[in-house]
Protein backbone atom coordinates (compact mmCIF):
# COMPACT_ATOMS: atom_id res chain seq x y z
CA UNK A 1 0.00 0.00 0.00
CA UNK A 2 1.11 3.33 -0.87
CA UNK A 3 0.97 5.86 2.11
CA UNK A 4 -0.19 9.02 1.43
CA UNK A 5 2.28 11.97 3.19
CA UNK A 6 1.46 13.46 6.17
CA UNK A 7 0.89 16.82 6.19
CA UNK A 8 3.34 18.41 9.19
CA UNK A 9 1.95 21.04 10.71
CA UNK A 10 3.07 24.25 11.52
CA UNK A 11 3.35 23.72 15.15
CA UNK A 12 5.77 20.74 14.51
CA UNK A 13 7.31 22.53 12.24
CA UNK A 14 8.52 25.36 14.34
CA UNK A 15 9.31 23.00 17.22
CA UNK A 16 11.38 20.65 14.69
CA UNK A 17 14.68 23.29 14.65
CA UNK A 18 14.23 22.96 18.89
CA UNK A 19 15.19 19.03 18.42
CA UNK A 20 17.56 20.03 16.03
CA UNK A 21 19.75 22.42 18.27
CA UNK A 22 19.16 20.30 21.60
CA UNK A 23 20.28 16.58 19.11
CA UNK A 24 23.31 18.56 17.92
CA UNK A 25 24.75 19.76 20.92
CA UNK A 26 23.76 16.31 22.55
CA UNK A 27 25.51 14.76 19.36
CA UNK A 28 28.49 17.13 19.81
CA UNK A 29 28.97 15.91 23.54
CA UNK A 30 28.92 12.12 22.33
CA UNK A 31 25.60 11.21 23.11
CA UNK A 32 25.25 8.62 20.09
CA UNK A 33 21.60 8.02 21.08
CA UNK A 34 18.74 9.11 23.52
CA UNK A 35 15.18 8.47 24.60
CA UNK A 36 12.38 10.96 24.28
CA UNK A 37 12.23 11.66 27.95
CA UNK A 38 15.80 12.92 28.19
CA UNK A 39 15.20 15.31 25.07
CA UNK A 40 11.84 16.73 27.00
CA UNK A 41 14.06 17.69 29.67
CA UNK A 42 16.23 19.88 27.52
CA UNK A 43 13.81 21.12 25.44
CA UNK A 44 10.85 21.38 27.63
CA UNK A 45 8.50 19.99 24.81
CA UNK A 46 6.28 16.88 26.65
CA UNK A 47 7.96 13.09 25.45
CA UNK A 48 4.27 12.36 24.11
CA UNK A 49 4.69 15.20 21.72
CA UNK A 50 8.17 14.54 20.70
CA UNK A 51 7.13 10.98 19.82
CA UNK A 52 4.36 12.36 18.02
CA UNK A 53 6.33 15.10 15.95
CA UNK A 54 9.27 12.20 15.46
CA UNK A 55 6.21 10.01 13.69
CA UNK A 56 6.28 12.93 10.64
CA UNK A 57 10.04 12.05 9.89
CA UNK A 58 11.35 9.56 7.29
CA UNK A 59 10.75 6.30 9.52
CA UNK A 60 14.22 5.04 8.00
CA UNK A 61 15.92 7.23 9.96
CA UNK A 62 13.33 7.76 12.52
CA UNK A 63 12.09 4.74 14.33
CA UNK A 64 13.16 4.25 17.81
CA UNK A 65 14.04 0.80 19.53
CA UNK A 66 13.14 -0.04 22.89
CA UNK A 67 15.99 0.10 25.74
CA UNK A 68 18.00 2.01 23.11
CA UNK A 69 16.06 4.75 22.25
CA UNK A 70 16.19 7.19 19.28
CA UNK A 71 20.02 7.09 17.26
CA UNK A 72 20.98 10.84 17.15
CA UNK A 73 22.84 11.10 13.60
CA UNK A 74 19.97 9.57 12.45
CA UNK A 75 17.14 12.13 13.88
CA UNK A 76 19.44 15.07 13.13
CA UNK A 77 19.90 13.88 9.62
CA UNK A 78 15.67 13.35 9.48
CA UNK A 79 15.51 16.78 10.68
CA UNK A 80 17.62 18.54 8.58
CA UNK A 81 16.07 16.96 5.62
CA UNK A 82 12.50 17.86 6.75
CA UNK A 83 13.70 21.41 7.43
CA UNK A 84 16.05 21.62 4.48
CA UNK A 85 18.55 23.45 6.15
CA UNK A 86 22.30 22.35 6.57
CA UNK A 87 24.36 22.87 9.11
CA UNK A 88 26.88 24.59 6.50
CA UNK A 89 23.74 27.01 5.24
CA UNK A 90 25.96 30.07 4.05
CA UNK A 91 24.26 33.55 5.71
CA UNK A 92 25.15 37.16 5.01
CA UNK A 93 24.71 40.60 6.75
CA UNK A 94 23.53 43.46 5.58
CA UNK A 95 24.55 46.48 7.70
CA UNK A 96 26.63 46.32 10.83
CA UNK A 97 25.65 49.19 12.53
CA UNK A 98 24.94 48.68 16.63
CA UNK A 99 22.45 45.94 15.61
CA UNK A 100 24.17 44.29 13.07
CA UNK A 101 27.81 43.85 15.35
CA UNK A 102 25.28 42.52 18.02
CA UNK A 103 23.99 40.30 15.59
CA UNK A 104 27.12 39.42 14.51
CA UNK A 105 28.73 38.77 17.91
CA UNK A 106 25.89 36.34 18.36
CA UNK A 107 27.11 34.32 15.04
CA UNK A 108 26.47 31.27 17.59
CA UNK A 109 23.51 29.26 16.11
CA UNK A 110 25.90 26.84 14.28
CA UNK A 111 24.18 23.98 15.60
CA UNK A 112 20.92 24.67 13.92
CA UNK A 113 21.20 26.73 10.68
CA UNK A 114 24.69 27.54 9.20
CA UNK A 115 26.84 30.49 9.82
CA UNK A 116 27.17 34.29 8.82
CA UNK A 117 29.82 33.83 6.67
CA UNK A 118 30.67 37.52 5.47
CA UNK A 119 28.98 40.81 5.85
CA UNK A 120 28.69 43.98 3.79
CA UNK A 121 28.71 48.01 4.60
CA UNK A 122 28.68 51.21 2.87
CA UNK A 123 31.03 52.36 5.56
CA UNK A 124 34.78 51.99 4.44
CA UNK A 125 35.80 52.70 7.98
CA UNK A 126 34.26 49.21 9.03
CA UNK A 127 35.31 47.19 6.34
CA UNK A 128 37.85 44.95 7.48
CA UNK A 129 37.28 42.04 9.99
CA UNK A 130 34.60 41.91 13.04
CA UNK A 131 34.15 38.47 15.45
CA UNK A 132 36.16 36.45 12.56
CA UNK A 133 33.44 37.35 9.98
CA UNK A 134 34.83 39.59 7.16
CA UNK A 135 33.12 42.47 6.29
CA UNK A 136 33.35 43.73 2.80
CA UNK A 137 32.36 46.64 0.72
CA UNK A 138 28.52 46.79 -0.38
CA UNK A 139 29.28 48.58 -3.58
CA UNK A 140 31.53 45.08 -4.55
CA UNK A 141 28.25 43.13 -3.73
CA UNK A 142 27.74 40.88 -7.10
CA UNK A 143 31.32 40.73 -7.34
CA UNK A 144 32.04 39.50 -3.98
CA UNK A 145 28.70 37.20 -3.73
CA UNK A 146 28.99 33.98 -1.03
CA UNK A 147 28.18 31.04 -3.55
CA UNK A 148 24.95 28.96 -2.90
CA UNK A 149 23.85 31.80 -0.67
CA UNK A 150 19.89 31.77 -0.31
CA UNK A 151 19.67 33.75 3.52
CA UNK A 152 20.17 37.29 4.16
CA UNK A 153 19.73 39.34 7.37
CA UNK A 154 19.25 43.00 6.49
CA UNK A 155 19.81 45.57 9.16
CA UNK A 156 20.34 48.52 6.96
CA UNK A 157 18.49 51.73 7.12
CA UNK A 158 18.75 53.50 4.07
CA UNK A 159 18.08 51.92 0.53
CA UNK A 160 16.24 49.14 1.69
CA UNK A 161 13.82 48.21 -1.49
CA UNK A 162 17.10 48.79 -3.78
CA UNK A 163 19.53 46.38 -1.63
CA UNK A 164 16.65 43.38 -1.77
CA UNK A 165 16.47 44.16 -5.76
CA UNK A 166 20.57 43.05 -5.39
CA UNK A 167 19.71 40.02 -3.26
CA UNK A 168 17.25 38.91 -4.93
CA UNK A 169 18.74 38.83 -8.66
CA UNK A 170 21.65 36.90 -7.03
CA UNK A 171 19.35 34.07 -5.43
CA UNK A 172 18.50 34.94 -2.37
CA UNK A 173 15.47 33.57 -1.16
CA UNK A 174 14.95 33.90 2.34
CA UNK A 175 15.48 37.61 4.28
CA UNK A 176 14.91 38.50 7.89
CA UNK A 177 14.13 41.73 8.53
CA UNK A 178 15.26 44.17 10.74
CA UNK A 179 14.73 47.44 8.93
CA UNK A 180 11.21 48.18 9.77
CA UNK A 181 10.80 49.47 6.20
CA UNK A 182 8.37 48.48 3.89
CA UNK A 183 9.56 46.95 1.24
CA UNK A 184 8.74 44.45 -2.24
CA UNK A 185 9.90 40.67 -3.14
CA UNK A 186 9.06 38.85 -6.03
CA UNK A 187 6.99 35.36 -5.43
CA UNK A 188 9.09 32.93 -4.12
CA UNK A 189 11.16 35.02 -1.95
CA UNK A 190 10.48 34.85 1.87
CA UNK A 191 10.45 37.65 4.30
CA UNK A 192 11.03 37.06 8.13
CA UNK A 193 10.07 40.12 10.04
CA UNK A 194 12.04 41.25 13.43
CA UNK A 195 10.28 43.64 15.26
CA UNK A 196 10.88 43.98 19.08
CA UNK A 197 8.05 46.38 19.57
CA UNK A 198 5.32 44.14 17.99
CA UNK A 199 7.03 41.43 20.16
CA UNK A 200 6.15 43.42 23.49
CA UNK A 201 2.96 44.47 22.30
CA UNK A 202 1.78 40.25 21.55
CA UNK A 203 3.74 39.75 24.74
CA UNK A 204 1.23 42.58 26.47
CA UNK A 205 -2.03 41.28 24.98
CA UNK A 206 -1.21 37.96 26.12
CA UNK A 207 -0.16 38.60 29.74
CA UNK A 208 -3.82 40.66 29.94
CA UNK A 209 -5.57 37.48 28.21
CA UNK A 210 -3.95 35.28 31.39
CA UNK A 211 -5.20 38.32 33.74
CA UNK A 212 -8.69 37.70 32.32
CA UNK A 213 -9.23 33.98 32.92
Amino acid sequence: MSGKKQKISRATMTRFPIYLKALRTMGQSGKESFLSSELAEVTHIQDTTIRRDFSFLPQEKSLGKRGYGYDTKHIIDALSEVLGLGLDEPIILIGVGNLGSAILKYNRWKYTVGKIVCAYDRDQNIIGERFGVEIKDINELEDTFPKDCKIAILCVSDGVQEVVDRLVKLGVQGIVDFTHNHFIVPEGVEVQNVDVVVAIQELELKMKANEEE
